[in-house]
């Protein structure tokens, strides 16, 4: 054994043959192993191995005395060695080398090697040590990760099992600022419905008597759902006033523009607003005025079944300060039905157009038992589909001009589950289809920032190929604003119309100022083709770009929508700087 240089060896040499030493040391040469010990015959390299467990390389002959090459490698692979075995031998023989190999040498040589062989199985012997190494360091650090992450989750399961009791003691709270017991309306009936998506919720409704002779109601209904929307909600009710120093019901209009300043001077922070309707009725006259704060139309169906749509007459509260509203007055015959509602409900039908609403909710002129009819809505709400991924509360009311029993259901008592939603699949929102003279997108459920970069890469794909693109949104249920914005970006490229606008979209569209939009609205008519969904991916990013950008096209459009939006853009800048 030649003498030994000092700290782990780099290679492990083992030949009994001085010549072939001589030869394998040469060839090496470009890979400047400084630290190389000369074995000759398997005990000495077991000497070698002993003292050195971490040698990284092995070359050995097979025919050695004492001990050969096959078997020095049984003994090493028993002991666990780390190395890397080449395997040299003069006989060229198969069956040797399929034993060398299944006892896991990583290459088998025929001597005397070939320089460049020898060289090209070395490299790759190092090679594969090196990625053997990177393995296992890869799979502890996966293990170390592995306890941190159990840590944590233990952590976060404590943690959450606090904030659901917390959420339980909410709902509680949050049921409390609900009425109980309906004030007797002579000659009317109100009935209503109430369920949280997720414990805690953004809608509120109320009906209370106002003097003599007038019932003031409302829905209102706050951005996004959980712990914020109630908070603005409980805000809402906080600064809400329904009649004037003298006791005397004030006009609705004049109820909502008072909470609209008061919502606005709160400064809630940017994004968040809420939406509310406010009936007055009078019951001696049978008249019911209504002024809507961006709300879901109002229905009235009048006792012959007609059926009129009270549409928003003014913006959501916190989006202007100075913002006024209208006021619409219809009156109530007998068996007329008055119905206000969240956006939740049409969630729960899987998003239906208002019109639609009367004959889904089977809300039928006179002649039945009502309060069977409408148990049987609220059981229907409460078995519509499946539970959503990110449900949305529920508020439905209905004021009948009848004599009968009102009746308000809050839920159940203190924790009630979640009302089912119909599915709105998140990963497949956008979905693609051909026509002879055009390519579709159709944009379905509610779509949000999650789904933009499937919609943008999808639609400057299909423009790349100059053919027309059609978007179609007969379907779509909900845009929020950085939707919006990213519509606006697309027709501003040219070669994009909109097929399916909804009147509310359309609404939004012209309330956002979105007149390029407005004039890409296709009108005509034809079928659609067949959709296939278009596979969302991994995302690229998490959105901020995206988002920022869609809120600057907006705020572009309007001094309004720049006095809307600025907090959101302000925010996005300030985050992507940090």
């Amino acid at each position: 054994m030649s003498e030994e240089p000092q700290g782990t060896p780099s290679l492990l040499l083992v030949d009994d043959d001085p010549i072939t030493r001589i030869l394998v040391r040469n060839a090496l040469e470009p890979f400047a192993f400084e630290r190389v010990i000369e074995a000759v015959d398997g005990v000495e390299a077991q000497a070698v191995l002993e003292k050195y467990p971490d040698i990284p390389l092995v070359i050995t002959d097979i025919i050695m005395p004492r001990l050969d090459g096959l078997g020095l490698l049984r003994w090493a692979q028993a002991r666990g060695t780390n190395a890397v075995w080449i395997i040299l031998s003069g006989l060229d023989s198969f069956d040797n080398a399929v034993e060398a190999i299944r006892l896991g040498a990583f290459d088998f040589l025929a001597k005397p090697p070939q320089p460049a062989l020898l060289e090209v199985s070395v490299r790759n012997a190092l090679e594969q040590r090196r990625l053997r190494a990177e393995q296992t360091r890869l799979y502890k650090e996966l293990e170390d990760a592995n306890h941190v992450l159990q840590k944590q989750v233990r952590e976060l399961e404590d943690k959450s099992e606090l904030l659901r009791r917390d959420l339980e003691r909410a709902e509680v709270i949050q049921r409390a600022l609900l009425p109980n017991v309906p004030p007797p309306i002579d000659r009317y009936c109100v009935q209503t419905v109430y369920r949280p998506g997720r414990y805690v919720g953004g809608d509120l409704y109320d009906v209370v008597r106002l003097g003599t002779g007038h019932i003031g109601f409302y829905v209102a209904d706050a951005t996004g759902h959980g712990v914020t929307a109630a908070m603005l909600s409980v805000l809402f009710k906080q600064q809400l006033a329904l009649t004037d120093a003298k006791g005397q019901p004030i006009a609705p209009a004049a109820v909502l523009e008072a909470a609209n300043r008061a919502f606005c001077g709160a400064h809630v922070g940017p994004g968040l607003f809420l939406t509310a309707v406010y009936c007055l009725l009078d019951a001696v006259a049978g008249t019911v005025t209504i002024a809507s704060a961006g709300h879901p139309p109002a229905l009235h169906v009048s006792a012959g079944g007609e059926t009129q749509l009270i549409r928003r007459t003014g913006p959501a509260l916190g989006v202007n300060a100075n913002a006024t509203y209208r006021e619409v007055t219809v009156s109530l015959g007998t068996d007329d039905r008055l119905v206000l509602y969240s956006d939740g409900v049409l969630q729960a039908f899987g998003g239906p157009d208002p019109e639609q609403l009367r004959a889904l909710l089977h809300i039928e002129p006179s002649g039945g038992d009502q309060e069977s009819e409408f148990a049987e809505l609220v059981g229907r709400l409460q078995t519509s589909g499946v539970d959503d991924e990110d449900p949305d509360d529920v508020t439905l009311m209905l004021l009948e001009m009848r004599a009968g029993t009102s009746h308000f259901d809050n839920g159940a008592s203190a924790v009630s589950a979640p009302l089912s939603r119909a599915v709105h699949a998140t990963q497949n929102a956008v979905f693609y289809g051909e026509t002879d003279n055009a390519s579709w997108l159709a944009v379905r459920g509610r779509v949000t920032w999650q789904h933009c970069d499937v919609l943008h890469d999808a639609a400057v794909a299909l423009l790349e190929t100059k053919r027309r693109v059609m978007i179609d949104l007969a379907a779509c249920e909900y845009m929020d604003s950085t939707t919006l914005g990213l519509i606006h970006e697309l027709v501003e490229l040219g070669g994009v119309r909109l097929r399916g606008v909804k009147p509310a979209l359309h609404d939004l569209f012209d309330e956002l100022d979105m007149e390029k939009v407005l004039a890409a609205v296709d009108e005509s008519t034809g079928d659609p083709p067949e959709y296939h969904p278009v596979d969302a991916g991994t995302r690229r990013s998490d959105g901020r770009v995206q988002m920022l950008r869609a809120h600057e096209t907006l705020s572009a459009l309007s001094p309004q929508n720049e006095e809307q939006f600025r907090g959101v853009v302000e925010a996005l800048r300030k985050d992507l700087t940090t």
